[in-house]
């Protein structure tokens, strides 16, 4: 079995993007077993430390080549995680969750600047996009400070926590990326990308 790229390290003003270790099990844990954190993701409800394990061995066994998962850290904590990956026809997604403490920071727009910037970057893509619940306004406000642009509304499309909702596509292009406009956000990148 070929052994999975670890994702590279991306340094911002305010935090540190890395790769999860088994160590980060109870922070992974205890930022996602608040119950409004997970209120517009699928994700099990009660969140037990079962789940957390499960999520994390997945996590650190992904190939970064095409889905770098990271830790989000803060202040020397881990308080979110943060993801990307690569597509067919020349595109990313990424995704994203901080801790509930830190909402409404401008900490998730930063290391959303620093994932974007990275998918630009390291990958041929043309279109790096997001998605979110219709209702999860603080998501797509972060989406529009990156750059993003709202390009759909998809109804019905998603379910959470066993009611039907509607989702939001927003995308950002190559040619609309500009890097100099974010790199004081974004700070400098650690480009090592391990293995």
């Amino acid at each position: 079995m070929k052994e999975a790229h670890q994702p590279p390290v991306l340094r911002t003003p305010r935090l540190v993007l890395r790769p999860f270790a088994p160590a980060d099990l109870e922070a992974l844990h205890t930022y996602r077993s608040d119950p409004e954190w997970g209120r517009y993701l699928p994700l099990p409800h009660p969140y037990t430390l079962a789940h957390a394990r499960t999520d994390l061995a997945e996590y650190v066994s992904l190939d970064a080549a095409t889905h770098p998962f990271w830790a989000i850290e803060h202040q020397g904590q881990v308080v979110g995680n943060i993801d990307a990956e690569l597509e067919a026809m020349g595109r990313a997604l990424i995704g994203w969750g901080i801790a509930r403490p830190l909402w409404r920071r401008g900490l998730t727009s930063e290391a959303a600047r620093a994932v974007v910037a990275w998918c630009f970057e390291a990958w041929p893509v043309r279109r790096v996009y997001a998605t979110a619940s219709a209702r999860n306004v603080g998501s797509w406000r972060v989406m529009e400070q990156v750059g993003m642009r709202r390009e759909a509304l998809l109804r019905g499309h998603r379910e959470e926590r066993g009611v039907v909702a509607d989702e939001v596509v927003y995308g950002i292009l190559r040619d609309e990326w500009t890097p100099t406009d974010h790199r004081a956000d974004r700070g400098e990148h650690v480009r090592d990308l391990g293995g």
